[in-house]
């Protein structure tokens, strides 16, 4: 493959930059513009053909049309097949300002090196079988990790979690597929109710584990999507001063005015391992001013779309407001704090509670922001709708995808309806073609069974330099 480079590190001044190149002849092409300068003995010049793989060595970047010097750099070569891409790779680590960055790029493209396409060298590596596709895909997963769990949950998926799963199950099945073949050709020996039995007990097993993969997506889709946390209640709730509380400054204005906040206002944070955005919105009362309905609009909105809503009751929040204003909201993703408990509690709490737990809320709370009192229960709450999201016996791995989520689901249907026929005793034969179908959809998620179309969509979602 003709070689390619591109920048690996942002965009920005920085201390130092890294530029990548990857391909045949990467370099015998680079060669000309890198000068080695080996500091041992006389400060002589060597030629970077003469680095021996995992090698590193100062260098000087010059421009071959003229000799003029653009940087000293720090050049590494990476022999292939053992490097990221399975070819010969080159880093050239140069200093960070854009001159010196596009300098470079510039005679490297002049050398014959051209500008890589987004993820073209992860993509190589998985050409060359240095990585499977769910190892690819983590790559990016990695890169784009913002929280602890995420970063966990990645860094698992690179290191081959999911492929060795997903490759267990696809061995039982070909077992199940090898023991009805052979139920096809010696029927008299081999086509009896326990053997039937046996692969109908190793469909069911593959089943459950696809199941159990694809169940962990609502987990998954948090750490990449984030969770999305809606602070509604009555208007003086204490919305904004939670949302400030959480942020560490000022985020929100906060008054006695009722109806100060009119729009939604969000914070970005880590809770638990988690990356949370919380949304703070208007106060929902029924209300004349135009604008203010408006805000009341997306609080509704806000709250539909939340993967956990926060519900703050004051003091001085009457039961009938209370009751008149969580109409509409999800129990399952309701939970309700009792705001300013410094200043006391609010007189019809028992009984709003209680009519809570009537329409399915699980999770009340009092809490005092002032005086920072039970105010970890926000991070109990996050923690606990992360976990919920994954169901019930959820697998200890974290599937981040939501293409592997839809392939998972998709060939534990076909395993369901492979799992129908031998029950309805149809016959082992029929069920067959609908294990392989399941098979194509698990060779999708690792790369076995891929169409160039989808191999290009994937990587073109990926960064230039990786």
């Amino acid at each position: 493959m003709e070689p390619f480079c591109a920048l690996s590190t942002p965009a920005g001044v920085s201390g130092i930059a890294v530029i990548r190149a990857s391909g045949e002849g990467v370099s015998l092409k680079a060669s000309k513009a890198l000068k080695i300068l080996r500091t041992t003995g006389d400060r002589t010049e060597a030629a970077l053909t003469d680095l021996k793989g995992y090698e590193s060595a100062y260098a000087r970047f010059i421009d071959p049309s003229d000799n003029r010097t653009i940087d000293d750099v720090v050049v590494t070569f990476f022999e292939g097949p053992h490097s990221y891409t399975g070819e010969d790779m080159i880093e050239i680590s140069c200093h960070g300002g854009q001159a010196v960055r596009q300098e470079i790029l510039r005679v490297l493209n002049e050398l014959g090196i051209r500008p890589a396409e987004p993820g073209e060298f992860t993509k190589t590596a998985f050409i060359n079988g240095k990585l499977d596709l769910t190892e690819a895909e983590a790559v990016m997963n990695v890169i784009s990790a913002d929280s602890s769990r995420a970063l966990e949950a990645s860094n698992s998926q690179l290191m081959g979690s999911l492929k060795l799963k997903i490759s267990e199950a696809e061995d039982m099945l070909y077992k199940a597929l090898s023991s009805i073949e052979m139920m096809i050709e010696f029927p008299e020996h081999d086509d009896t109710p326990e053997n039937t039995k046996t692969v109908e007990d190793m469909i069911e097993g593959v089943k459950d584990l696809f199941d159990s993969l694809a169940r962990s997506y609502g987990r998954g889709r948090l750490l990449t999507e984030r969770m999305k946390v809606a602070i509604l209640g009555l208007p003086n709730s204490g919305k904004s001063t939670l949302l400030n509380f959480l942020a560490g400054y000022s985020r929100a204005i906060v008054t006695d005015v009722p109806g100060t906040t009119r729009d939604m206002l969000e914070y970005n944070t880590e809770i638990e391992g988690v990356p949370v955005t919380f949304v703070d919105t208007a106060g929902i009362r029924e209300t004349d001013d135009e604008i203010e309905a408006m805000g009341v609009k997306l609080a509704r909105i806000a709250a539909s779309e939340a993967d956990l809503i926060l519900y703050l009751i004051a003091p001085e929040t009457s039961y009938g407001d209370v009751t008149s204003t969580i109409e509409g909201l999800e129990p399952s993703k309701l939970k309700v704090i009792f705001t300013k408990s410094d200043i006391g509690d609010n007189p019809s709490k028992d009984e709003i509670v209680n009519m809570l737990k009537e329409r399915g809320v699980d999770g009340t709370a009092s809490i005092s922001v002032k005086a920072d009192a039970n105010t970890d229960i926000i991070g109990r709450f996050v923690k606990d709708t992360y976990e919920k999201a994954g169901g019930l016996n959820a697998s200890d791995i974290t599937v981040l995808g939501a293409r592997h989520a839809e392939l998972l689901r998709s060939a534990s249907g076909k395993l369901s309806e492979a799992l129908g026929i031998i029950r309805d005793g149809i016959g082992v034969d029929v069920c067959s073609q609908v294990i392989r179908s399941a098979l194509d959809d698990s060779g999708q998620i690792t790369g076995r069974v891929v169409s160039d179309e989808l191999v290009e969509t994937i990587f073109s979602r990926f960064c230039i330099g990786k």
